[in-house]
């Protein structure tokens, strides 16, 4: 393969695999919407509510446990308080808040860096 067309190889790769390099940020950066370097009880919440919308892959408001893959599952566990083997929105946020709280060990409100990365992208 030519040195130019590896390098297109390269760029095409990086483009659609993870979106422009340029626009990459970290988890933590993108759940701080405003920018104070925390990330507080809502921007968590939307953060939560975020992937409700994406895994709801049916879009009938729920998640069932074919729409919870490998980690997923212990959530659909923790969540589903009426125990219908479904995720509502409702009992998402419910989880979500005491996640939340589990997570902010200081207790003041807010999730640092370092709080937030003891979340970690598998809970969900």
């Amino acid at each position: 393969m030519s040195k130019p067309s590896f390098l297109l190889s390269i760029l095409i790769f990086a483009t659609f695999s993870c979106g422009p390099l340029w626009a990459q940020s970290t988890a933590f950066d993108r759940a701080d919407g405003n920018d104070d370097s925390r990330v507080d009880r809502d921007e968590f919440g939307r953060i939560i509510l975020d992937r409700f919308d994406c895994r709801d892959q049916n879009q009938d408001g729920a998640w069932s446990l074919s729409e919870c893959r490998g980690p997923g599952r212990a959530t659909l566990d923790a969540a589903d308080t009426n125990n219908d083997n479904k995720i509502s929105r409702d009992e998402l946020t419910g989880w979500g808040d005491r996640r939340f709280d589990s997570l902010d060990r200081n207790r003041d409100g807010h999730l640092g860096v370092q709080e937030y990365r003891e979340w970690g992208l598998s809970d969900m």
